[in-house]
């Protein structure tokens, strides 16, 4: 029996740890910046620029993904998660 008593404050000590640490890796303001994010250069469009754009717009089209609907509209949140970025029709695919 005392083996027992012993165990219950050491699993709520271990539970409260666990939570401490799961609301610091959930700090906002900690939270990775979008590699989409870097200023691009609108008007260029050499090789670099083009592929830099490229593949920030998979990157938007990706986070949008999941937000979705079949009929082609947006479940609620998306625009708050994810930046829309537009298709860079200057740049050859």
């Amino acid at each position: 029996m005392p083996g027992r008593m012993l165990i219950l404050p050491l699993l709520f000590a271990s539970l409260d740890a666990s939570a401490a640490s799961m609301e610091d890796t959930q700090d906002p303001a900690s939270a990775p910046v979008p590699a989409y994010s870097a200023p691009i250069d609108e008007n260029a469009n050499d090789k670099a620029t083009c592929a830099a754009k490229w593949d920030r717009y998979h990157k938007s089209q990706a986070c949008f993904a999941p937000y979705q609907n079949v009929d082609g509209t947006m479940k609620p949140g998306a625009f708050e998660h994810c930046t829309e970025v537009k298709y860079p029709a200057e740049c050859p695919i």
